[in-house]
């Protein structure tokens, strides 16, 4: 389940929001398989690998990739920050309606 948030300039991209459903839907799918800690961490290495490869590609040359290495993994950084800090703050105001335990109703 995902939540727009304002201020981000994902916001008015429905393309943004629209791939990044298809990709929990399919975590959300891998649940009858395997666990939900091996998913986190398959979803979090396949984000890294792909923009391993986003940087990659936009560089002019393998000199411009490696001049860009520390700059691109202060800014993955501190994206991955801000949206997980966003994404904790709202199960925190929304747990008992994200994660419902058999004795708990949502309130």
């Amino acid at each position: 389940m995902s939540r727009k948030k304002t201020g981000s300039p994902q916001d008015n991209d429905q393309e943004f929001w629209n791939l990044a459903e298809q990709f929990i839907e399919q975590a959300n799918s891998a649940l009858e398989n395997s666990e939900p800690g091996k998913i986190g961490a398959a979803m979090l290495y396949a984000a890294t690998r792909f923009n391993a490869f986003v940087v990659a590609s936009a560089s002019v040359d393998r000199k411009e990739f490696m001049e860009d290495m520390d700059e691109t993994m202060d800014y993955l950084s501190k994206q991955f920050r801000h949206m997980l800090g966003d994404n904790l703050r709202d199960f925190k105001e929304n747990y008992k309606v994200y994660i419902k335990h058999d004795d708990e109703q949502p309130e």
